[in-house]
């Protein structure tokens, strides 16, 4: 068996791209190798940092929060869209987008199941860095349309491995994403059991994988995920 890394690694920045006042990932001190031979820090963060995953109650405050999330949609087999044309600056991937990607998938036998994990990858993490402005103003991106075709074949676990929101009138750039209206996470959010951001390495687990993808248990809307694939070859 080969296991994946699906995540990203966190390393300390000081200022959140879509939230500059904001602390991305900072830690603190407050114990040091020099003054007692071992080290322990505090951390600073936004709960979206690195891989993570979102809740529902991200977005719609009645649905369910992190740590009340079932642990069973968490372990299973992960369909990949093959996203990769669209791995470029600002992108749009549309619904003919994906059709098309799942047209290859059926060419290879595989159909996209309902209630399973739907991955999609463009490749954007290779040469990128969420900590990075760049990662968000010129990511690829769903648009509206694309967000209800996937929502149409009724995954219980959506993935993506790019900043997923829609650019276009209501923001341009990382600092205005949390103002504009976000429509790519209103149309998925309240149709799945959860999203995972963030993802990276798809293009080393092929068409399908086994997926295990587990949040830290915070009662909090979203949280840094661990995930992993686990392969035969």
């Amino acid at each position: 068996m080969r296991i994946v890394d699906l995540s990203m690694t966190v390393q300390e920045c000081d200022s959140a791209p879509f939230a500059p006042d904001e602390n991305y990932f900072k830690l603190r001190p407050i114990i040091k190798w020099e003054d007692k031979g071992f080290v322990s820090n505090v951390v600073q963060m936004t709960v979206h940092v690195g891989t993570h995953i979102d809740s529902p109650h991200h977005f719609f405050r009645d649905k369910p929060s992190i740590e009340q999330l079932p642990l069973e949609p968490m372990v299973g087999q992960a369909i990949i869209l093959d996203l990769t044309a669209k791995g470029v600056a600002r992108a749009v991937i549309t619904p003919q987008d994906l059709s098309q990607a799942e047209e290859k998938l059926k060419q290879e036998g595989i159909e996209i199941p309902q209630g399973g994990m739907l991955f999609l990858r463009t490749d954007w993490p290779k040469g990128h860095d969420t900590t990075d402005p760049q990662w968000w103003n010129d990511s690829p991106y769903l648009n509206k349309e694309a967000a209800q075709w996937i929502v149409a074949r009724k995954p219980a676990v959506v993935g993506f491995d790019f900043a997923q929101e829609e650019k276009g009138t209501d923001y341009q750039s990382a600092d205005q994403i949390l103002e504009s209206a976000m429509r790519v996470h209103r149309t998925i959010l309240p149709k799945v059991i959860f999203q995972i951001e963030n993802l990276i390495n798809l293009d080393q687990i092929g068409s399908t994988a086994h997926v295990v993808a587990l949040p830290v248990k915070w009662k909090t809307e979203s949280a840094p995920a661990r995930v992993i694939a686990l392969l035969d070859n």
